[in-house]
């Protein structure tokens, strides 16, 4: 007999389907039973890589400047067609709460609290926030103005230093890598933050922590108990010097999960979360970078590791009770291999040894190191990306 799958015939309306953390919710919540229907933001002829997934059962795309108008209406309309709403970007998250509010939508979702979302999504916020309560963040200056820049170096700036976005903008998306600039100079910091200042006024300043990424992934439920906890450590990123992993592994430490947990558990946080850490080189501790309070980039890691946190999400939000899951598998590996390879190459240009220079380029044929967009069973977003990527370069 056929084992029941977590989410059978459950409906479940998803946003952000043209983003790969979209893709995420439909192809796990798919595979665990659920019927989703996948809200994307369209702008041009490009598919939505979500649209691709065999387990997107009801496509829906909004052109991006109607976006909100045409998403209140699908709300108002046709949410109470859906068990579930599972909003992934902020912008969707704060909607839907705002939506909700005013015409009660009846429907089950997992959000954190509004105050604590706006903390957590904010750097400035959140740091200012994490060392009121005694965690370690990376010595941060706020809202400085342009003209006071170069007198930063004598209040205990060193260099490298990084600038980044507060992240308030909700007008522009940035990728990754344009989010911050590293910077090596008064001069190069000056012309940095300018230029930055004008997109988003004042972002901060922090000193550049050397050393690993690690993250602390956590479930909480509506009650706000733990109901699933997971730890990743970076093994490569790109850009190199602070771009998303381009390969992690699954690991356990218990630091990471007392500092993930209290800085959570103050907000009293219900829904998902990643909580962003670096390990200092030298003062040996790890130091909070940032929170981020929606699906995050390695969930792939998580999902091959033993923590399905979309599928425990759903289930958290239909007030279904489960196991907490705590445990999961060490040492796994996923990578994303566009973005390793760069990486991989990057480090064998300063990679001085012949033999780490040829270890590094077998990293690339490791059969053990799982993909984090390839699935055999849904492979439509991997023939999309690759029919993209041909298409950009004219072959």
């Amino acid at each position: 007999m056929k084992q029941k799958r977590k989410l059978e015939g459950v409906s479940i309306l998803t946003t952000d389907a043209e983003k790969r953390i979209g893709l995420y919710a439909i192809r796990y919540l798919g595979q665990a039973g659920g019927l989703v229907s996948g809200i994307a933001q369209t702008n041009g002829s490009d598919t939505p890589i979500g649209f691709l997934s065999r387990y997107a059962e009801k496509h829906i795309g909004i052109q991006k400047k109607n976006y909100f108008d045409e998403l209140k209406k699908i709300l108002i309309s046709d949410v109470r067609s859906y068990q579930v709403i599972n909003p992934i970007d902020i912008s969707n998250m704060l909607f839907v709460m705002d939506t909700d509010k005013e015409h009660d939508l009846k429907c089950n979702y997992l959000l954190p609290k509004r105050d604590s979302l706006v903390i957590a999504d904010n750097k400035e916020l959140l740091t200012k926030y994490a060392q009121e309560i005694g965690l370690r963040c990376p010595k941060t200056f706020f809202r400085i103005p342009a003209r006071e820049i170069r007198e930063l170096c004598r209040s205990g700036l060193t260099f490298p230093c990084i600038i980044k976005f507060r992240g308030d903008s909700r007008e522009t998306h940035w990728r990754p890598e344009e989010r911050y600039a590293i910077v090596n100079s008064p001069k190069e910091l000056l012309s940095a933050y300018q230029r930055m200042h004008e997109i988003e006024p004042y972002p901060i300043i922090q000193e550049y922590i050397r050393g690993q990424g690690f993250g602390y992934f956590a479930l909480y439920d509506k009650k706000r108990n733990l109901k699933a906890q997971f730890c990743h450590k970076r093994v490569r990123e790109y850009p190199v010097l602070g771009g998303p992993s381009s390969c992690c592994e699954s690991t356990f430490d218990p630091d990471l999960i007392r500092t993930g947990r209290r800085l959570l558990e103050s907000l009293e946080w219900s829904g998902l979360a990643m909580v962003e850490f670096k390990f200092d080189e030298v003062r040996k501790q790890h130091f909070i970078i940032e929170v981020n309070p929606r699906y995050w980039g390695s969930l792939p890691l998580a999902v091959y590791s033993g923590v399905n946190f979309p599928v425990l999400h759903m289930l958290s939000a239909l007030g279904r009770d489960y196991a907490p899951v705590l445990e999961y598998k060490l040492g796994v590996r996923v990578r994303f291999l566009e973005n390793d390879i760069k990486a991989i190459v990057a480090e064998m240009r300063v990679q001085e040894s012949f033999r780490k220079k040829i270890g590094l380029f077998l990293e690339i044929f490791n059969p053990s190191v799982k993909d984090g967009l390839i699935a055999l069973d849904d492979i439509g977003p991997l023939l999309g990306r690759v029919f993209r990527l041909k298409s950009r370069a004219g072959i």
